[in-house]
């Protein structure tokens, strides 16, 4: 497992080598905020890990497994920063400043529910380009994003993205609920939602409701 400053690191490397070009240790210490020293030691650590070929004098260059390590990173900050500015409306710097920390923690699951939220292959993450939530279309209005929690009795809504587990959206799915699909709610009473779907009724508490993504 790389540690947290290992995947800055090998991210800060990555940046700095957009040509291709070996990257100077200096140059390093200089955007990271580091001592030379303190480089140096954590370069030659990659380096005998497989993430980097150091040579002193040199500079550094990322291996296959340093450069995939850094694209996760630019992927996984990329997805938080649109999410978090996109969907919650965070200011653009605060955003930046929170995705750098999430960026280390974001578990499998999740990564793979924000990319079907924004429209993004989990599995292209080099590509790293998502969708834009609210975009203008020809002839169509300015589509909002909501959670089902936030609509109430006679609202009816296209469900954009489900963010539950697999087994749990294959279920609702299964009851008419799932992307694409136009819901209605027929009745809201004690933190539960009573929807009707194309394939019938069916009623999900506040947690879930929360996760239920709608386009209005």
């Amino acid at each position: 497992m790389v540690s947290e400053s290992a995947e800055m690191m090998l991210k800060h490397i990555h940046s700095l080598s957009a040509a291709g070009d070996r990257v100077r240790t200096t140059d390093l210490a200089q955007q990271t905020g580091l001592t030379p020293a303190t480089v140096t030691e954590m370069v030659q650590r990659l380096g005998s890990e497989g993430f980097l070929d150091y040579q002193p004098y040199h500079g550094v260059l990322l291996t296959n497994d340093g450069l995939q390590v850094a694209a996760e990173m630019e992927h996984r900050f990329d997805l938080l920063q649109r999410f978090l500015v996109k969907v919650l409306g965070v200011e653009q710097g605060e955003a930046d400043t929170v995705a750098c920390r999430m960026e280390h923690i974001l578990t499998r699951d999740i990564e793979t529910r924000l990319c079907n939220l924004l429209g993004i292959s989990p599995d292209d993450p080099e590509a790293a380009v998502c969708q834009e939530l609210n975009r203008d279309c020809e002839g169509c209005a300015h589509p909002s994003v909501t959670p089902l929690s936030r609509l109430g009795a006679g609202d009816e809504a296209r469900v954009r993205a489900i963010l539950d587990s697999a087994d749990m959206t294959l279920s609702l799915a299964s009851a008419g609920l799932k992307p694409g699909a136009t819901v209605k709610v027929v009745a809201t009473s004690d933190g539960s939602w009573s929807l009707a779907t194309p394939q019938g009724e069916l009623s999900v508490d506040k947690q879930l409701a929360q996760r239920i993504i709608l386009d209005r």
